[in-house]
């Protein structure tokens, strides 16, 4: 259930759980919105909330994405960013919810995913912060506006995917994964592939994506239950 749509007097403090779905707004290709990440962080979290005792709160549509240009990219800063979540959190904690999870959509985050629990452990010892990268519970090769996200997007938002612009992109899949890892760190290395796309969308289709939303559902409570039985020890 999303937090921001209860009254004051209808939100649950102490043992639930607040999800920050955390994405960016970035290019996909000709065929996917910029929203990609976010919408999908912000599905899974809401999914999540159905689950577990938690809230979600709305997707943050601005992360570090510079690696992006020249195409189409709205990008913060890593220190922006983790000062946006820190203060998110603290606050959090100051009224009432000592466990957040930061469900982190796009890998140009992960940095400062990494970072914000031991920040914000710094400020209140007893707000407890965990990121989850959902692409790392996927159980698939992950691409960037390839088989994959195209195929979450059919099954989350359909409308918004244009599949007769879907065109197959950088496809050297032994150099995926060094690529991507460069692409964090050069901010032009989207030149590689000239569509924006890394891997080939043009097979997606909306089973597909149910598939892999079960599976990664399934993989993200059990990694929030093996965190829960490690802030209990």
């Amino acid at each position: 259930m999303s937090l921001y749509h209860l009254s004051h007097y209808e939100i649950k403090r102490g043992k639930n759980k607040v999800i920050i779905p955390l994405g960016s707004t970035e290019q996909h290709g000709p065929h996917l919105p910029v929203s990609t990440d976010t919408i999908i962080a912000e599905y899974f979290a809401n999914q999540l909330t159905k689950k577990i005792p938690s809230y979600s709160l709305s997707g943050i549509p601005s992360g570090v994405s510079f690696e992006h240009r020249p195409f189409f990219n709205i990008s913060i800063t890593n220190d922006l960013l983790s000062e946006l979540l820190t203060q998110i959190c603290v606050s959090l904690g100051e009224n009432g919810f000592n466990q957040i999870i930061i469900l982190n959509g796009h890998r140009g985050n992960m940095g400062v995913v990494q970072y914000v629990p031991q920040k914000v452990e710094k400020i209140n010892p007893k707000v407890k912060v965990y990121g989850i990268n959902y692409w790392q519970l996927i159980e698939r090769d992950f691409d960037h506006g390839g088989i994959v996200e195209t195929s979450l997007m059919l099954a989350i938002s359909p409308k918004l995917v244009q599949m007769s612009k879907a065109k197959s992109g950088y496809l050297n899949r032994k150099m995926l994964h060094a690529t991507y890892s460069s692409f964090l760190s050069n901010s032009s290395s989207f030149k590689i592939t000239k569509n924006g796309v890394l891997g080939d969308p043009r097979n997606a289709t909306k089973e597909e994506g149910k598939k892999i939303i079960s599976t990664t559902l399934k993989n993200l409570l059990r990694t929030i239950k093996e965190l829960d039985r490690l802030l209990a020890t």
